[in-house]
């Protein structure tokens, strides 16, 4: 056995022992491959034989492209960093894993095969995921190149030379490709003994990653064909999957793929886009309700088995959409689904890799027990079970779990006899907190009180014993969904010590705890259910364990060395507050020790002295305070500007900064401009856009043809928003969804006496007819018509002749997504009036049947909107 030193600081025990014995024990160990019977996946042989396939999980590239070079670039080890990756990919319960091999660096312009570190890498990731049962789906040809954030490099691949359409008609690039497959499928994986094409851990191949296939080319057939020829011809009985969804909504290439001998078809979902350089802070569930396929009535695609081989709600934090995604999935009917892509722990600091997307459990740990919430779901909905319309859709059941998604509360929550998951912190009670096998969440839960923010997860072993894994807390800095970059840290990881509390009857109030990884010495006694943890493994037993048991209980804990991590703070500042709201000033802190005292330090502008407020720790190192408004000194409006003072042993560290002292010392010297706020009468308008601030929370709408661009305002002062559109069409002609920007929420405010929008625009040339929404708390859209005329004017629109109309969804992959959400889908009521502080955001489309001449250039200022009591 050999023992391996990483850059994680912790002992690392590999586990192949010999190739021969480890291929011998997959064989024995796995199913041997799948069938696809009547559209339907099953097992073919082992003790899973008949039953049909259901696998989740993620796409994963560490031996490729990026992820690769920014590991090199760190001089970190390929395989310690696999090591650890895999390892909570398995500790999340994911059970598939799904890669488009970047050919053109493992091979040459002929197609030779080459076995570089590249192959060797993918070779070790598989042999790891066989260890740990996650089944694979390679799809051996990209195309594309592996630079991506980063310049393409020059590579030595027959992929190089070719454009994507030239691969399935050039001759000579269609006979690399039949080299390329033949040698790639006949490699011997030199960990486990076994071929690519004979692996029984590979379930299935995907043939091709989003072929791009022209219409007036006879030859699709012949090349998918000779393509299954190539791979069949080397006795490979797997079944084969093309892709389907690239070409958008093209039945007639549908058909004629089904017609092929493949065994089943491939398709994507991105449904909030991608790309976006910034954080999607909206409530897109309505988006996930339901997983159009144009192509399920086509007599030939019915028999043929469907896997999503990527997925991703892209640019968004919450934790809500995953388990959606995959009731969703089932409901049409899909087998196999792998998230695009997780991101390596040890660069998930930066999100550098695939910035669009970010799952990691260490860094995203919320996201991630929704993720492990999700393959639950997905294991467990029955396939093609038909599912409710949003909102109703947000309260499920998946077998014998209730399944619960609540945006608002960034909760998702999984709730079986044997399993309870949660998310974020929850008041939900287990089912039957007597049978329950398995715990797994972040915050804290009716059986679990925890103060830290990473996730943990608790498993009974046997009666009176349960093994604990707590991971690190961790802090996001900025907006990880920003433009790639490896030296912007996003999240930072910190080793701090928390009080945890258990619930658990067969455990009781005086457990033993005993650590288990490498260099956790722990071993004592809870005093009334209560014990001081730090990240690491731990057997929990109501009387002292045995040997045996101890001897048996896997100790991994795998997680990068954390160097001392300096003190730091997240703050989102807010442009606006009311006197008459009651507003908590909130910051999480990031340290490696229990604050002595963590305080606001606040002042109207131009005073000359600050207040000091004490901050109350609310959880998972999150601290508050209300700003007294009894007090006749905070009762007034006006500008007020602030810092927060942590102190550590008695030296005290001001933020923003991280100065060492504080401002009410003399010689106190700011690094940075102090956070500010206005402070506003009772009453007054609110604003939930303005065009001099917001540009980063704007959403491009799914199929439409709008021009965005920011122009000076009325008389020459100020900004605003043009939206427009060259010839309009008869339907709706959609312009802008809007989310409220990150520094303008309006959830702390309240809104009850507020019924009015005042919208300050003007058409530009001619007068326009703007069908103009509100999102209400769903993400639904409330609006009503108006007529804009050339004149910059404020419309006053009483909130109560607000009605439903269809929702704009973002611009989504694959193509043939729905547009939107249809208005007839909600219910017409009033209650959302009396939520209007979870407003989602604003969304503009052209009415286009109420023009006599929608042909030309129609374009629309918008300066302002703004919420009014009257």
């Amino acid at each position: 056995m050999k023992i391996k030193q990483g850059f994680y600081g912790l002992v690392l025990l590999c586990c192949f022992a010999g190739n021969t014995v480890l291929a011998t024990q997959l064989q024995k160990q796995l199913p041997a491959d799948a069938h696809v019977v009547d559209g339907v996946l099953r097992y073919s042989n082992g003790s899973q034989q008949g039953q049909e396939v259901a696998l989740f999980g993620v796409n994963y590239a560490v031996p490729f492209a990026y992820s690769y070079r920014a590991l090199k670039k760190r001089g970190i080890d390929h395989k310690t960093a696999i090591d650890m990756d895999v390892d909570h990919i398995a500790r999340l319960g994911l059970d598939a894993y799904r890669v488009h091999i970047w050919d053109r660096q493992i091979s040459d312009q002929q197609g030779n095969l080459l076995v570089n570190e590249h192959l060797q890498l993918f070779d070790y990731l598989l042999a790891k995921l066989a260890e740990h049962g996650i089944r694979v789906i390679i799809t051996p040809i990209a195309w594309w190149g592996s630079g991506y954030p980063e310049p393409d490099p020059d590579e030595p691949g027959f992929a190089s030379f070719y454009s994507k359409g030239d691969m399935n008609h050039n001759a000579r690039a269609i006979t690399a490709q039949h080299n390329y497959l033949k040698q790639f499928f006949t490699h011997i994986n030199s960990y486990t003994g076994l071929s690519y094409g004979q692996d029984p851990n590979v379930i299935a191949i995907e043939l091709f990653n989003e072929p791009r296939h022209e219409d007036s080319l006879k030859n699709n057939e012949v090349y998918i064909e000779g393509l299954v020829k190539v791979v069949r011809d080397l006795g490979i009985t797997k079944p084969l999957f093309y892709n389907i969804s690239e070409q958008g909504n093209n039945p007639k290439f549908a058909a004629r793929l089904c017609s092929t001998s493949i065994d089943g078809v491939a398709y994507q979902w991105y449904p909030t886009g991608l790309v976006k350089n910034s954080q999607l802070t909206s409530n897109m569930l309505s988006s996930v309700a339901h997983y159009t396929n144009p192509f399920s009535e086509i007599a030939a695609c019915q028999t043929k088995a469907r896997m999503i081989y990527e997925f991703d709600a892209a640019d968004t934090a919450k934790s809500v959409m995953y388990p959606a995604m995959a009731r969703s999935f089932k409901e049409a009917g899909f087998q196999w689904a792998t998230q695009f892509a997780y991101d390596p722990a040890a660069i998930a600091d930066t999100n550098s890799d695939y910035n669009t997307h970010y799952l990691n459990l260490l860094y995203t740990p919320a996201k991630a027990i929704s993720f492990m919430i999700a393959a639950e779901v997905f294991r467990q909905v029955p396939l093609l079970q038909q599912q409710a319309d949003y909102p109703a859709s947000n309260n499920f059941t998946a077998g014998s779990s209730q399944v619960s998604v609540d945006y608002q509360q960034d909760l998702s929550v999984l709730n079986s006899p044997e399993q309870f998951l949660y998310s974020n912190s929850t008041q939900n009670k287990p089912l039957n907190s007597k049978q329950l096998k398995k715990i797994a969440g972040v915050g804290s839960s009716p059986v679990v009180s925890y103060q830290g923010s990473g996730a943990y997860f608790l498993d009974k072993i046997s009666e009176g014993n349960w093994r604990l894994e707590v991971y690190p807390d961790v802090l996001q800095l900025q907006d990880p969904y920003q433009s790639a970059s490896l030296k912007r840290e996003v999240g930072r990881l910190y080793a701090r010590s928390h009080t945890l509390k258990l619930a658990l009857a067969d455990l009781g109030k005086n457990y033993v705890i005993q650590g288990l990884n490498q260099g956790n010495n722990l071993i004592i006694q809870a005093d009334k259910g209560s014990v001081t943890v730090n990240p690491g493994v731990y057997l929990l037993s109501r009387h002292k364990p045995q040997k045996s048991l101890l001897n048996a209980i896997d100790r991994v804990f795998l997680v990068p060395q954390l160097a001392k991590p300096a003190l730091t703070i997240s703050h989102q500042n807010q442009r606006e507050i009311s006197v008459n709201d009651n507003f908590k000033f909130k910051l999480q802190v990031g340290s490696e020790q229990q604050p002595d005292k963590v305080e606001l330090a606040i002042r109207y502008r131009g005073h000359k002295n600050f207040s000091l407020l004490t901050m109350h720790e609310t959880g998972a190192n999150h601290y508050a305070v209300s700003l007294p408004h009894n007090k006749p000194e905070w009762s007034a409006a006006g500008q007020l500007e602030y810092v927060f003072v942590i102190t550590e042993k008695s030296q005290n560290t001001t933020f923003p900064g991280g100065i060492q002292g504080s401002p009410d010392e003399w010689d106190f010297v700011a690094s940075q401009a102090y956070w500010q706020t206005e402070l506003r009468p009772a009453g007054a308008p609110v604003t939930v856009f303005d065009a001099l601030l917001d540009s980063h929370n704007l959403i491009y709408p799914n199929s439409a043809k709008s021009k965005w661009e920011y122009v000076i305002g009325q008389q020459g002062q100020g900004a605003a928003l043009r939206l427009s559109q060259m010839d309009l069409s008869v339907a709706q002609n959609p312009l802008l969804r809007m989310t409220l920007a990150a520094d303008n929420q309006l959830l702390q405010g309240d809104l009850s006496q507020y019924n009015t929008l005042a919208i300050k625009l003007r058409a530009v040339q001619q007068t326009e007819h703007l069908q103009f929404s509100l999102l209400d708390a769903d993400g639904l859209a409330r609006g009503m018509e108006l007529d804009v005329t050339t004149e910059w004017q404020y419309l006053l629109l009483p909130l109560s002749a607000f009605k439903a109309t269809d929702t704009l969804f973002p611009q989504s992959y694959p193509m043939f997504m729905p547009a939107s959400y249809p208005a007839n889908n909600k219910a017409e009521n009033t209650s959302w009036l009396k939520q209007l502080n979870q407003l989602q955001g604003l969304q503009f489309v052209f009415a286009g049947q109420k023009y006599d001449k929608p042909s030309g250039w129609h374009a629309i200022d918008i300066a302002e909107v703004k919420l009014l009591k009257r």
